[in-house]
């Protein structure tokens, strides 16, 4: 791993409204992340402000050092109405630097002293250090804790995800904070094409997400956006160098085939049903537009399938 460097920011506010999600809104005290991430679609938010979504996005992290302070004050509002609030939608709020900075302790106790729900997205373990905020939270007004699982293959985890914790490892967290009675759940997210996509790959995540106590299991496909999908296919070109063409072949757009989709959203289907998980996945009780289950033929998206 690359050495990190931190560059301290002032923020004007912490909380940002989001159209067209399953949540209305969403905070993330840290811009850049060093998981590392191959697939990680927030690469290409390091190009608004003037890095590359490569190596800057891995090394050069901004840390919003007054975020506590304004969710203070945005929390504290007459007009804030105690809606949920989505935390770590574009980069990690746990990862490694939070261990120092500890914004996430006064996040969630402004959370709690506010009542205002809180849905954490981590693949850190870190999220046990808040064990008791996150059990004083759910009390007040409600937490819960996702955990992206996208593979327990070790070798393609090494890989593609350098930077972050064992998979086992962020399941036996879940399973410590299921124990003190804050929900968890795991996102699959996202399935990679030719690696992660194999039905028993999918199995194997979801009966791992249920044997540790999880209550949803969501999972979506791999989007390739610009900036991010240069650098995917310069790692697949580097460590799977056969599957390049397919990826090439398979997106030339951001998203995958709508047929491909709808294979996938089949193998996920039959894992839920299979571990016991509800349709929706914990996102509000329905699954965002592109995760809908299609109608293509089972023939051709099994011959889609062989071709990505």
């Amino acid at each position: 791993m690359r050495q990190a460097h931190y560059t301290e920011s002032i923020c004007k506010s912490a909380l940002n409204r989001v159209r067209g999600m399953p949540f209305a809104w969403s905070l993330n005290p840290y811009r850049g992340c060093t998981h590392s991430c191959h697939y990680c679609y927030a690469r290409a938010s390091h190009a608004h402000i003037g890095l590359n979504a490569d190596e800057d996005f891995e090394t050069r992290i901004l840390v919003k050092t007054n975020v506590v302070e304004m969710v203070r004050r945005e929390l504290g509002a007459r007009s804030w109405r105690r809606e949920e609030v989505a935390i770590g939608t574009a980069t990690d709020p746990y990862q490694p630097c939070e261990g120092r900075y500890r914004l996430m302790r006064g996040i969630l106790e402004s959370f709690a002293a506010h009542r205002t729900p809180a849905s954490i997205v981590t693949k850190s373990t870190l999220v046990l250090r808040d064990r008791d905020l996150l059990v004083a939270l759910h009390a007040a007004a409600g937490a819960r804790v996702s955990f992206t699982i996208t593979t327990l293959d070790l070798d393609i985890w090494r890989s593609v995800e350098p930077g972050t914790p064992p998979p086992v490892k962020r399941l036996q967290v879940l399973q410590r904070l299921v124990e003190a009675g804050v929900p968890c759940g795991v996102y699959l997210a996202p399935i990679l094409p030719g690696l992660t996509d194999r039905e028993d790959a999918i199995d194997t995540v979801a009966a791992a997400a249920r044997a540790h106590g999880a209550s949803w299991f969501w999972a979506s496909p791999l989007r390739l956006a610009p900036l991010v999908k240069e650098h995917y296919l310069t790692w697949v070109a580097a460590k799977y160098p056969e599957l390049l063409s397919r990826y090439e072949h398979a997106y030339p757009y951001a998203d995958p085939p709508q047929q491909y989709k709808a294979w996938l959203d089949e193998r996920i289907a039959r894992a839920r049903e299979r571990h016991g998980f509800a349709e929706g996945g914990g996102r509000s009780g329905r699954l965002p537009e592109g995760e809908r289950r299609g109608t293509a033929m089972e023939q051709e998206t099994r011959q889609l399938a062989l071709r990505l």
